[in-house]
């Protein structure tokens, strides 16, 4: 007798008293701490010694991450919605392996020009394909009710990617040089990405499960427990004031965010700080983080997310003016902590608030469509910063506009409605 053993049965085998989406969530923020902790956040470690090896000007080589946000601006729509056709795990089969490889190939880089092709092509398109969108997606098709918490413990993955990740990255380029971290990290990427990709699945609905750990046999039994879900289409998603309101926002916060995250380091570093010391900072602000992308998060589960957004925008502005004006270095150390815990919940916050208003149908490709909506502020940040240390030698100027940003972007959550009801969806959920 020819015994089949399907992947729904090695699936409802590995659940027992764990819902299976939950190991989706821990994969999820394992995979999102090795790319942000190496690419994201790993770019500002490279960033000094890149520009001191081949004289680069700051504005020249921020235009490298700038350009890559652009990639991913371009190509987000038809990512997101391959992922939605394909499926989570099929896209990081592809994507992990490029960001892996990007890195072994960017510790070959001799000239500019190389450097941006592999950069654009192999890491951020990789990262983007094998990391961020399809683990946001896998994560909001298997959880409704807690669903805001669960996209928390995701992104804290990145915090702690940060923490952990950015001082090794520091410490390695400072012993053994800038290419010798790159094939470090390239390896690293592929060692555990790979088999982390194997975990990851599309909807609980293909297994025979329903969101939040309700089996179909179960929801049949509990008679009026369902969830009325608006489930809207990336086109109808266009037509609606919200997405648009909550991707400027997002612009703004993009800017910020982006902007400081590059030039971090070479601040603390133009302040007298070491290269260790100064990636250790930041590896410590991305840990502080945890703080607000765990408790908005859990928050976002109970109030309203666009008032708990704002407010996080709103404290990133008014960190921005302090920084700016700050002149001792543990006044900088305080205001960072200010900074971690709203950089944490503007995070996660605008993922839990996309999938509360459009719904879980066409989630990768409507993320898709945001991504597109603020990669302005990718690309003007970190330029904006990098032309205004060339001009005037300092930062101020740009600390200025990155508080005024953040203002605006808080703004503009006021006027982000929920809406209508198009195409509404009733989920069976367990209580």
């Amino acid at each position: 007798m020819q015994l089949l053993v399907t992947s729904g049965d090695v699936i409802k085998a590995m659940v027992g008293k764990v819902f299976y989406g939950w190991w989706i969530v821990y994969c999820g923020s394992a995979i999102m701490a090795v790319s942000a902790g190496i690419n994201f956040y790993g770019f500002s470690a490279f960033f000094v010694p890149l520009a001191q090896d081949f004289g680069w000007k700051r504005s020249v080589l921020s235009g490298v991450f700038s350009l890559s946000r652009l990639e991913g601006g371009i190509l987000g729509p038809v990512e997101g919605l391959l992922i939605d056709k394909f499926g989570p795990r099929r896209m990081m089969l592809l994507g992990v392996p490029l960001m892996g490889i990007g890195f072994l190939f960017f510790s070959r880089v001799d000239s500019l020009f190389s450097l941006y092709l592999i950069y654009i092509f192999l890491i951020t398109l990789g990262s983007s394909l094998g990391t961020f969108s399809p683990v946001g997606a896998a994560v909001a098709n298997w959880f409704i009710r807690k669903r805001s918490l669960a996209l928390g413990i995701t992104q804290a993955g990145v915090a702690v990617g940060g923490a952990v990740f950015l001082p090794v990255l520091g410490w390695l380029i400072s012993a053994y040089g800038w290419r010798t971290a790159a094939v470090v990290a390239g390896l690293v990427i592929l060692g555990i990405g790979l088999p982390i990709t194997l975990v990851m699945r599309h909807k609980p609905e293909q297994y025979g499960l329903l969101p939040d750990g309700a089996s179909a046999h179960q929801a049949r039994g509990v008679a009026g427990d369902s969830l009325d879900e608006v489930s809207l289409t990336a086109w109808q998603s266009l037509r609606t004031r919200a997405l648009w309101f909550l991707g400027f926002s997002l612009t703004l916060r993009s800017l910020v965010t982006t902007g400081l995250t590059i030039h971090f380091v070479a601040m603390m570093v133009d302040r007298d700080f070491s290269l260790t010391v100064a990636s250790s900072l930041l590896g410590s602000v991305a840990l502080l983080s945890i703080v607000g992308r765990l408790g908005m998060a859990w928050l976002g589960d109970y109030l309203d997310k666009r008032y708990l957004l704002a407010g996080s925008l709103g404290l990133m502005a008014l960190s921005m003016l302090a920084m700016g004006l700050a002149e001792s270095q543990w006044l900088v150390g305080a205001i960072l902590v200010v900074y971690a815990v709203a950089y944490g919940g503007a995070i996660v916050l605008p993922i839990a608030l996309q999938a509360e208003y459009f719904g879980r149908g066409s989630f990768a490709a409507i993320r898709g469509l945001l991504s597109s909506l603020q990669t302005p502020g990718m690309l003007v940040g970190p330029i904006f910063a990098g032309f205004v240390y060339d001009v005037t030698e300092s930062y101020f100027v740009a600390f200025m506009g990155f508080a005024v940003a953040g203002l605006l972007g808080a703004l503009l959550l006021l006027g982000v409605k929920k809406p209508g009801d198009r195409n509404p969806v009733s989920v069976p959920l367990m209580s």
